[in-house]
């Protein structure tokens, strides 16, 4: 798996399509994370079950935690979530970038 990480509107989508094309792209996966937590579902063993059928995907994800700390309680919890979440793709990924101002930085 490739993970691709980067703030909000940073070039993610067009850094991944750009150098692993022909591999499936899954986009905005902390969408997922915030849908998975809305259901009531446990976002991280729901990432362990995605990767079990996802081994080849590219993966990408919006950090969210810089900035400030949400008052609403839900908010809080999802940008945990997507942290840990993150982490775990992270530790997990055979390639892993980060992409600013539409330059990647392999760290893995």
């Amino acid at each position: 798996m490739i993970f691709i990480v980067g703030g909000a509107f940073q070039g993610k989508g067009a850094f991944a399509e750009t150098h692993f094309k022909g591999k499936k792209i899954v986009v905005h996966y902390e969408e997922t994370i915030r849908e998975e937590l809305l259901s009531g579902k446990d976002p991280l063993a729901e990432a362990e079950d995605f990767l079990r059928e996802n081994r080849d995907a590219v993966i990408i994800s919006a950090e969210v935690g810089y900035g400030l700390v949400p008052i609403d309680a839900f908010e809080r919890k999802y940008r945990e979530a997507v942290g840990r979440v993150n982490c775990y793709l992270a530790g997990e990924a055979e390639q892993f970038y980060r992409v600013v101002c539409g330059e990647g930085e392999r760290l893995k």
